[in-house]
């Protein structure tokens, strides 16, 4: 069992997570949502023990805890069996052994025996002997059998260093495992397997993840961050929580809307009493004596008047606000002044694409319309990355032909949510990606995706979150009319809410959609027009 307990965490003077709380129990699954920036990541490395908390406690038993990489970015130059024996802390515990083993023979001491019974513990838990037999069955499960093992992951698709992640978390023997955003880029089929791994696993499962279909399935209970007003827990599936949390936010609205009721109802009460009490001292002409009585039934009549006035208003400033609940995120896309005339955005006939000399991707042929939304399937290492970047252009055609028509004026996101000017900040990168925007409202626009405005100017690309490069290259896209745009994997390491409006604005979007995505959730909802499915060879 591990407890966070008033956890804090701050780094620039900038608070990221807020008196977050809560337990993890043996066994569970547990899903982590919130908006992009509020500190999921960092909630994992806390845990894991990469980072140290500002305030509060993290308590941890004798658990193993493990976070495993999605990104693979950091380990290009390390073999698959490297990198699945060191962040699987196989390599570790065989280190931590054999150098107890050899003091051991040294020293029979009580202490290095005892650092030996530990070694020896975690060299059996993590099953160090049985390694090599325990990795091939892993990478069959992943889907990834005949895969050099002593070849550098950097010498593999995307796809399939995808695969090679999925198969470390099939490798592992943590108590605890930790994933952050686990089904990006990964295909359906692999998602499936990885749901059921998770189901039937004595593990406890710490994941995050924007992926709707997969938390429907994958987690028993919903831990919401905030954005740093602490965390909404609910020990409920995902579809019960969504629910579950629109009934909250519908009684927060509810309270919000009576208290403003009651201040106005208390306001105008006090404003009438004021008025009635200035009245009451107004004097008209009479004699010298009834003017005395008059002035002193008016003056103490203005006086109570005045005093149930400062009574209400004492009311009105004690009443307590309650908590308002914030809007949520509603993007508006340009994509409506696209024209709805059919038109002829590309003709792709027969096109096939050579992956490093080794295989011939393709070929395929598909025509894209104006209102057309097609969907670009295959499984991992298929090579749907290296169709699109064929089409665009990026990567050597061997045979077959594409055409793009002048009203296609295509826009391309990838699925690494690359900036154009990583080195510089998230305004500064939209206003390249949209040169006629003036600055004010490259501003409004980036803050109508729910980037905060601390960060806008001043926070270099590279710092990003995936969510939040992807917000920037989603409000490039609202900037500019494009006629095709090429969207490959567009929602990974976006929030919900953003996922969502992206729906939206997709399903109503007058021009031509190439995609290639693996959230189900998002498929279905866009309404695919046609699907080109890329053979495995």
């Amino acid at each position: 069992m591990i407890s966070l307990n008033h956890v804090s965490y701050e780094i620039d003077g900038k608070e990221i997570l807020h008196d977050v709380s809560f337990t993890i129990n043996s066994g569970e699954k547990i899903g982590i949502v919130g908006p992009n920036g509020a500190g999921k990541t960092t909630l994992l490395k806390l845990i894991d023990g990469d980072l140290v908390p500002t305030s509060g406690e993290i308590v941890r038993t004798k658990e193993e805890i493990g976070m495993l990489p999605q990104d693979l970015r950091e380990w290009l130059d390390h073999s698959v069996y490297g990198f699945i024996e060191e962040v699987t802390r196989v390599k570790g515990a065989r280190e931590q052994f054999d150098g107890q083993y050899v003091k051991l023979e040294h020293d029979s001491s009580e202490h290095t025996l005892l650092l030996y019974a530990d070694a020896l513990e975690r060299y059996d838990k993590f099953e160090v002997v049985l390694f090599g037999a325990n990795l091939e069955k892993t990478l069959r499960r992943a889907g990834i059998a005949s895969i050099d093992v002593d070849k550098e992951i950097g010498n593999f698709s995307g796809g399939q260093r995808t695969r090679i992640a999925l198969a470390a978390v099939f490798a592992s023997h943590y108590d605890i495992v930790l994933l952050d955003e686990p089904t990006n880029n990964l295909d359906e089929k692999g998602v499936v397997v990885l749901e059921k791994f998770i189901k039937g696993s004595n593990a406890a499962f710490l994941i995050v993840s924007h992926d709707r279909h997969f938390l429907r399935n994958a987690a028993e209970r919903i831990i919401e961050l905030t954005g740093g007003k602490g965390v909404n827990k609910y020990n409920l599936g995902y579809d019960e929580y969504i629910e579950a949390r629109r009934e909250a936010r519908q009684a927060m609205t509810d309270r919000y809307e009576q208290y403003e009721k009651e201040k106005k109802r208390l306001y105008r009460v006090a404003r009438d009493a004021r008025i009635r009490a200035n009245s009451a001292k107004v004097s008209h002409k009479k004699p010298d004596s009834d003017k005395l009585n008059d002035n002193f039934r008016k003056e103490r009549a203005s006086s109570n008047i005045a005093g149930a006035a400062g009574g209400v208003e004492s009311r009105l400033r004690q009443l307590d606000e309650p908590e308002r609940v914030e809007d949520e995120i509603a993007i508006k896309f340009a994509f409506d002044e696209v024209s709805s005339k059919k038109h002829s955005l590309i003709s792709v006939q027969s096109l096939s694409i050579s992956h490093d000399g080794e295989k011939m991707i393709g070929p395929v042929t598909f025509n894209i319309r104006s209102g057309d939304k097609v969907l670009l399937t295959g499984e991992n290492g298929a090579g749907k990355t290296s169709v699109i970047r064929g089409i665009i252009g990026d990567a050597p055609v061997s045979s077959g032909d594409v055409h793009a028509s002048k009203q296609a004026n295509v826009i391309y996101v990838d699925q690494n949510q690359t900036l154009p000017l990583p080195d510089d900040s998230a305004l500064n990168n939209l206003r390249h990606l949209a040169p006629s925007l003036e600055l004010h409202d490259a501003i409004n626009l980036l803050i109508r995706f729910n980037l905060k405005k601390d960060i806008i100017q001043v926070t270099p690309g590279r710092e990003l979150s995936g969510g939040e490069r992807a917000k920037v290259l989603l409000a490039g896209i609202a900037a500019n009319n494009a006629g095709l745009l090429i969207l490959d994997e567009p929602t990974n390491n976006l929030d919900i809410p953003t996922i969502e409006a992206l729906e939206h604005a997709l399903k109503n979007y007058n021009g031509g959609v190439l995609i290639v995505s693996h959230d189900r959730d998002f498929v279905q909802n866009i309404g695919i027009t046609n699907t080109i499915s890329i053979p495995t060879r």
